[in-house]
């Protein structure tokens, strides 16, 4: 999930970010993760 949010970091508006991983991510794919990732942060609006 750092990875990710690392990749993404210079796309999203300034702030502070808090993220809660659930058990279940560990039997979600990297690619559905990422995906999923990018969804919630466009929903917040989070984008720059």
């Amino acid at each position: 999930m750092r990875a990710v949010f690392r990749e993404l970091s210079n796309s999203l508006k300034d702030g502070s970010y808090v993220f809660v991983a659930k058990v279940s991510l560990f039997d979600t794919s990297h690619e559905q993760f990422v995906k999923d990732f990018k969804k919630v942060l466009k929903n917040a609006k989070s984008f720059t």
